[in-house]
């Protein structure tokens, strides 16, 4: 057998297996207490040469003949000058995907221009903020449950976060980012799929100013996370520093590590509460909201609310799960009287949903929700039995919802 038909069957085999698989990314961090200086220049050269790399790349008349062999780049340096400069500290494979993601960039731009589109061309960076590490044995490693190696670099790197891997993971490719002066692994595995336990429950989301999250059951959720006053202050010190300073910088970069702190909390309360609601039920009902609209209404307070919130990151997510089901934006769920089927507009600040044909009446965002299940029960041929209050018929729906996985 050549070399080339047992890559041809290896990766048959890897496509075969990953169909009983599915992909999860784990970031770990590097530990800066335990980098020497040796260590930390490295892995800030890597950025640097990237940067270096992929604008020379983008320079050139045909960026395509660029190879990854390449030793030296043509950079400007801080006077404008041309100056040839060596690339030393960046791999062969790490060039080549470095290259390879450019040249797949300028191809996406032709494709969508040719689409009609209207596109620009690949612009001057000042700074690279990730590496993709294409292969795991060889352009990184993983030594133990705390040390990692990067390809170029003699001695092993301590992380933070390598625990959070199951032992069962298959390892795949990675990439190496910068944030903020620090540096972190985004860690690419495959893990066998788990078959799904079935709960025999639905449930419908309302998404809101007033209460961000109503569901179905009537539980309300308030996620509203206010600027601290460190980072209203780093601002106020930013704007207060000359443009173009050391020390304007310095403050640019406190101001930014304030940001990530709030939205890494952020980010935490959304995979929890999405979490939370796909273990619990089979099925969750969504409308597709228009967050941005809701942010530009003229009304007082509406578009800070939103931005404090993380309506949009749980719809976001939502989105991309099987057990989601998005219903039409225009479906009137907050007009619609489940009992009789008649619209009913009421004013924003008429919390109560009244009926003007029945006695239907109901906390208006629950009743939304509850709107929002049915409808979406109904694209499964279901509907609630009874909506005052909604009872969750378990042996009815379980039928419907079989097919979830």
């Amino acid at each position: 057998m050549t070399k080339n038909e047992e890559i041809k069957r290896t990766l048959l085999q890897t496509q075969e297996r990953r169909k009983t698989q599915v992909c999860r990314v784990f970031e770990v961090k590097f530990d800066k207490s335990h980098l020497s200086k040796e260590k930390l220049q490295h892995l800030k050269m890597l950025f640097v040469e990237a940067k270096w790399l992929y604008n020379y790349q983008i320079s050139l008349d045909n960026p395509f003949d660029l190879l990854y062999k390449v030793k030296e780049v043509e950079v400007l340096n801080k006077d404008k000058q041309v100056e040839r400069r060596k690339i030393e500290y960046l791999s062969s494979q790490m060039k080549q995907v470095l290259l390879s993601r450019t040249q797949q960039n300028i191809s996406n731009l032709s494709k969508a221009k040719k689409k009609g589109r209207k596109v620009g061309k690949l612009k001057f960076k000042a700074q690279i903020n990730s590496i993709p590490l294409s292969q795991f044995g060889s352009t990184y490693k993983l030594i133990g449950r705390r040390y990692v190696k990067i390809q170029g670099l003699k001695k092993q790197l301590k992380v933070i976060g390598l625990d959070q891997i199951p032992a069962n993971a298959e390892i795949a490719n990675a990439t190496l980012i910068q944030r903020n002066e620090n540096y972190y692994l985004k860690i690419t595995t495959f893990l066998p799929k788990e078959e799904r336990i079935k709960t025999g429950k639905v449930i419908g989301l309302d998404f809101g100013i007033k209460d961000n999250v109503v569901d179905s059951d009537g539980n309300k959720y308030n996620f509203q996370f206010l600027e601290p006053k460190s980072l209203k202050k780093a601002a106020k010190q930013l704007s207060r520093k000359k443009k173009g300073s050391n020390n304007r910088s310095k403050q640019k970069l406190v101001l930014s590590k304030q940001y990530e702190r709030l939205t890494n909390k952020k980010k935490d309360a959304k995979n929890k509460f999405v979490s939370k609601l796909i273990k619990e039920n089979d099925l969750v009902v969504i409308q597709d909201e228009s967050i941005a609209g809701w942010q530009s209404c003229k009304l007082r307070g509406f578009g800070r609310r939103i931005q404090r919130s993380i309506m949009g990151e749980i719809i976001s997510s939502l989105r991309n799960k099987l057990e989601t089901l998005v219903i039409d934006k225009y479906f009137p769920s907050t007009q619609l009287c489940p009992a009789c089927g008649t619209l009913n507009k009421h004013p924003l600040d008429q919390r109560t949903y009244s009926c003007n044909s029945c006695e239907y009446s109901e906390d208006r965002d629950v009743h939304a929700a509850r709107n929002i299940l049915n409808e979406g029960l109904k694209q499964f041929g279901k509907e609630l039995i009874k909506t005052m209050p909604v009872e969750r018929q378990t042996s009815e729906l379980v039928s419907s919802l079989s097919h979830i996985s």
